[in-house]
């Protein structure tokens, strides 16, 4: 006897999907608010002070109480003279016997004669003194505010699949020719 076997495989078929992960993505942000720095400065000119009433003096030119009590006391001194100078003469007038003329007396009247002498004038320096003050300074620091927005990150994951489907039976077929069977085999 003859044996025909025919036989046919399994097919499997695969429905594959695959994951997918798109990303939405936020970008992160910083914000900033900052204060600059100031510098606030007062500046104080200094000051100088110039005393020249002694200069002034030197040359005749004086405040007005220098001025009054100068010339009050040079006045006193004047007259003073001046009178002593009229009763010498009216003494000198009196005692004829000592022979004083009127010419004589004319000419003490004139004077001596003028002495000239060249000097540097003011002979005294001015006083000065000075104010100097010192820079007023303020510093105000500046400020850095610093603020985060944190960036996010969302998916949408749709995980892969895998579908396994039979495309193709499978099967054995066993088939005989003739009649006879040996039960030896």
């Amino acid at each position: 006897m003859q044996l025909r076997i025919e036989q046919q495989f399994v097919q499997i078929g695969l429905n594959i999907k695959e994951p997918f992960l798109p990303l939405k993505t936020t970008l992160p942000k910083i914000n900033l608010e900052i204060k600059e720095p100031k510098l606030n400065m007062h500046i104080s000119h200094p000051k100088v002070y110039i005393d020249q009433r002694r200069c002034f003096a030197d040359v005749e030119r004086r405040s007005l109480p220098d001025f009054i009590s100068y010339y009050a006391q040079l006045g006193r001194e004047q007259v003073l003279r001046a009178i002593g100078d009229i009763a010498e003469e009216g003494d000198s007038l009196a005692a004829i016997e000592k022979g004083v003329t009127i010419e004589e007396l004319a000419e003490k009247g004139f004077g001596e004669p003028a002495d000239f002498n060249v000097t540097a004038v003011p002979k005294q320096p001015p006083e000065i003194t000075w104010d100097v003050r010192p820079v007023e300074i303020e510093f105000i620091p500046g400020q850095v505010d610093l603020e985060l927005v944190r960036g996010k990150v969302e998916n949408y994951f749709e995980p892969g699949k895998v579908e396994v489907y039979i495309a193709q039976q499978n099967y054995i077929k066993i088939d005989w020719v003739g009649d006879k069977i040996d039960i030896k085999a």
